[in-house]
Formats: structure tokens, sequence, C-alpha cells
């Protein structure tokens, strides 16, 4: 389940900020920007709560949030941006920066590192996950206004991504804190830009990636996405979302309704369910909320869901077709339910 917020409630809220045009316009917002940095003296350096993470692992953590990145700028009629490794570096430095000072907001480091070199255009954002999860890093961006300009910015041609996994406690406010990312993105006049901009994590061509058209349906181990789970499983990001599945549709759930599960690389199961009435929608069975709709009953008892889960202030909620609303806390971890 989404399990994050890029603004807790000890951090004044974050800034969002893109920037484009001439210098002169550069330099006053970054003059704008550094007034609204967070002056606040920060918690008790918290360097020790870094856990360190293999290269394999930051490495497919990247890429998955590059996919997800472009394929939500895709479902938008966007170019897709590279990754680049220098920025990266850039990028890196700030998310280890929050961790250590136990705070969330920006300083004016992406814009006057000299890796960022001659930009045009340039943003920066910052969220936090209370589980290992990059996915749940991109839905935050996505569900919110400022961030997701920065996400689908046409100007926006090359990115940085800096991952911090935390211990899960921060030694000054306890914070449950698992994984904190940053995307510093970049664009460039006449093709200019970093010489080490790729279309992949890993390395790969340096043309722009071609996005699979979405009406092919993924097939992994003779498993068949198809009907309105297929439509709204592509819609949402497909498999670099919810991972690949594990199963072919089957039916028999009240209502006429049918489901199919799928399972990321990290380990998050996700079931979609189709009815008549509610359309496809999905469950994280392996978060909170999911955990508690499958105490409950499943689609027996809340319902089918008629949302996935959204964040709403400091919670994270989805709504079910009997009428059920549940609730998770990102301040507590509790889980409830309103009807």
């Amino acid at each position: 389940m989404s399990s994050l917020n890029s603004c807790p409630r000890r951090a004044r809220n974050p800034l969002s900020a893109t920037l484009s045009g001439t210098l002169a316009a550069l330099l006053l917002a970054v003059a704008l920007l550094i007034a609204g940095l967070s002056t606040a003296a920060p918690a008790s350096a918290a360097g020790k709560d870094i856990v360190t993470a293999s290269a394999a692992t930051r490495t497919a953590d990247a890429q998955k949030m590059l996919s997800l990145i472009n394929a939500h700028r895709a479902s938008k009629g966007l170019s897709p941006v590279k990754f680049s490794a220098s920025l990266s570096g850039i990028s890196q430095g700030q998310s280890d920066r929050l961790v250590k000072q136990e705070v969330i907001d920006h300083s004016n480091t992406f814009l006057t590192d000299p890796r960022a070199g001659s930009y045009t255009a340039v943003g920066e954002i910052h969220a936090l996950s209370w589980q290992h999860s990059v996915t749940d890093l991109v839905t935050w961006w996505k569900g919110s206004t400022a961030h997701n300009k920065v996400l689908t910015d046409p100007k926006m041609q090359v990115i940085g991504i800096g991952l911090t996994y935390v211990d899960g406690s921060l030694s000054g406010n306890g914070q449950g804190w698992r994984l904190v990312g940053t995307v510093d993105s970049y664009g460039y006049a006449n093709g200019g830009g970093p010489a080490d901009a790729r279309t992949t994590v890993a390395g790969g061509a340096s043309q722009p990636t071609k996005v699979a058209p979405a009406a092919a349906a993924p097939v992994v181990k003779g498993y068949t996405v198809r009907g309105g789970i297929k439509t709204r499983y592509t819609a949402l990001g497909g498999a670099a979302v919810f991972g690949q599945p594990t199963m072919n549709e089957r039916g028999g759930l009240v209502r006429g309704g049918v489901y199919q599960n799928f399972r990321t690389s990290t380990g998050a199961g996700y079931k979609f369910l189709w009815s008549s009435a509610s359309g496809a929608h999905a469950v994280k069975e392996s978060g909170a909320i999911g955990r508690a709709w499958q105490k409950a009953g499943c689609e027996r008892g809340w319902g089918y869901p008629t949302t996935e889960e959204y964040s709403a202030g400091n919670e994270v909620r989805q709504r079910f077709s009997n009428g059920y609303v549940a609730h998770w806390s990102r301040v507590t971890g509790k889980t409830w339910v309103t009807r």
C-alpha cells in the first residue's frame, strides 16, 4: 500500500520548483527559492540511520523509478526522460541530506551544482516511504499537483535519481522512514546536457525509449492479462507498477466478478478485481489496507474496490462498493474503516 508522505508533520511543506527561461529569470527564481527554503534547525544528524544497499538493488530501484516516470509521461503524450549518473550524484546528495537532517525541504544545490551544466529548465521533487517502495514515491508525486508538474513538464529531458535506504527509526524524531527519494529534472537547449544521459539506468542507447502500445497484452509464463483488468492495469502503469501476473483471470466471485493476481520483483502482491458495477480496480494485498480487506471477507465483506489507494492528508484511503472507506494513518500506522 502507499506508505509515504513528501512532507511529515515535523517538516514544512515541501517546495516543488520548476524553473525555465533566460538566465535572469533563473536568477530571480533562485532568489525566490532560497527565500522559501526551510530555516528550522535540523534534527540531530541521523547519518547512522542510512542503510547500505547493494549496487544491484540500487540499479533495479532506479530503473523502476525511471520506467514509472516515463510510463506516466507517455500516458500524457510526453517524450521520455533519460537517466544521468552524474545528475544522480546531485540527487543522491540531497536524499542523503534529508535523512541526516530528518527534514523534507529543498536547498539550492540542484540549481548551482556544476554537474547540472547550462540547463534551460530545472525542477526537484522529494518523497519518502514507510516501506522500501519506489512505487509509493512515484504514486505520491503523481497525486500531488505541484510534484506532478515536475514529472510531466514537457521541457524536462534528463533526470537524476537519488535513493536513500533508511533503518525505519530515525535517531532524532523516531519516524519510520524506510526509503527517501529525490528526482532532479533538467532541460537543455539544442540537444545539450550530460554526456552520460542514457535511456536505461544500467546503460543502453542514447535514443529515446519507445513505449509499447497500450493494446499489447502482457504474457508471462503463459499468463495473459485481458479485458477490463488489462485496460486498468495498463492505464495505471502495467508491470512497472504492479509486477507480472501470477495466474490467468478467474471468475466465480459474487455478482459475476473476476479477479487476477500480480506480484512485483520486490514481493508486493496486488489483486485486480472486476465487476460490471465497479469496473476494474486493484487492492494491494500485501499492504495494511489490503490485509484488513482480506480479514473483512474481501469482496463479500467491504465489497469490490471502486478506487485504488489514494492520499488524503496524512492518510492513505481506498473506497469499496459496499459503502466502506478504508483508512491507514502515516502517523500512527493504524488501519480503520468508516461507512
